[in-house]
């Protein structure tokens, strides 16, 4: 039977080193943080905290760039949804999330051709600023890329351990070799730097769609991110030193029965005069163009699953998902980026009753 509410008050810090001296006891706690949290920091990883530096300099660096040459690499120019986003341009729960963001995925040709589902489209190369400006800006965030999706990969097959299945379980069915995987950098303004209409909404209350696992560097000392408990209260995230967040995403919740949560969470804006605050994320994302199917859990570890979990977070198009996650992703980049999505999917748009904020409804 389904266990009752769980309210964790803090998140938990996972040693990765443990897993090698003592792997049963890493499982445990593992374990313990996917069913009763969905969220944990990881320490011991393999990613050097100078390369971390270096990144962090190297996205201050972009945001810091002239507006122009920004706009240079919008995402209005592809259809992939991959680019620099303004401040303001995305949506969360129909209001305005304060950040600027560059999205970004491991390079990939376009791959869509007449005929294709239009979600094939969402599969393309990166918008690069200059080079002139930026030189070392490509291969930076690309060697993050590849250095943190080996780390969720590393994590997937511990986490499908510590819920009693094969290792290789979740990695072999649900991601496709050379899968293209969505991460962004992100810039977060201070309450001060923002107009009063704007409010403090950094990133409004979500949970990660259709991915198995984010990993998420906190690259400043800001406070601001916040996990939801299953009781519904608010606990804070702060940065630590040399980790990583780790959150579990809708995908690899339904897969697993929903014993392991996609845990709720936010970003506030910082307070006036702190300054920004900087972030980068990677997705690591379930096969776009297969149905997904629950995976047999042990009787054990099902019966954990929490009996209630509150969240904030909307679920729009959510009857999409599990038979046609392709069409769920596209239908929720296109709800988060309505000007991007108006002008290269307009159709399915409006099949989907996502209207235009940016003009007149919908026709």
């Amino acid at each position: 039977m389904p266990t009752d509410t769980v309210d964790f008050d803090s998140i938990p810090v996972l040693d990765l080193q443990e897993a090698q001296a003592n792997k049963h006891r890493f499982l445990s706690k593992l374990q313990h943080a996917l069913i009763h949290v969905g969220f944990f920091y990881i320490k011991g990883h393999d990613i050097p905290p100078e390369f971390l530096q270096t990144l962090t300099s190297t996205t201050t660096q972009f945001f810091d760039l002239p507006i122009d040459e920004k706009l240079k690499a919008e995402k209005i120019h592809s259809p992939t949804f991959l680019g620099y986003s303004i401040q303001g341009n995305e949506i969360t729960k129909d209001k305005k999330d304060n950040r600027e963001q560059y999205d970004f995925a491991n390079e990939l040709p376009a791959k869509w051709v007449p005929g294709d589902p239009e979600y094939k489209r969402l599969i393309g190369p990166n918008l690069w600023p200059s080079p002139a400006l930026l030189p070392d800006f490509r291969s930076t965030i690309l060697s993050f890329h590849s250095q943190a999706l080996a780390l969720a990969t590393k994590l997937i097959k511990l986490v499908a351990e510590a819920l009693g299945l094969e290792p290789e379980k979740l990695l072999n069915e649900y991601v496709l070799p050379n899968q293209q995987h969505r991460a962004k950098l992100i810039k977060y303004p201070a309450v001060d730097q923002l107009s009063p209409q704007d409010g403090t909404q950094g990133v409004g209350a979500h949970r990660d769609t259709a991915s198995l696992l984010t990993i998420l560097y906190q690259a400043s000392d800001h406070p601001g991110l916040q996990v939801q408990n299953h009781a519904g209260q608010w606990i804070d995230a702060p940065p630590v030193a040399n980790t990583f967040v780790v959150n579990i995403g809708t995908g690899l919740e339904y897969l697993v029965q929903g014993v392991a949560v996609a845990t709720t969470h936010r970003v506030i804006s910082p307070p006036a005069g702190s300054g920004p605050r900087y972030s980068i994320a990677i997705f690591q994302g379930t096969r776009p163009d297969k149905k997904l199917l629950p995976v047999d859990i042990p009787a054990h570890v099902l019966n954990q699953k929490p009996k209630k979990v509150v969240s904030d977070s909307g679920h729009q198009f959510n009857k999409l998902f599990a038979d046609n996650p392709g069409l769920y992703t596209l239908l929720n980049r296109i709800s988060s980026h309505r000007d991007v999505g108006i002008k290269y999917y307009y159709q399915v748009a409006k099949q989907h009753g996502i209207e235009n904020i940016y003009g007149p409804e919908l026709k």
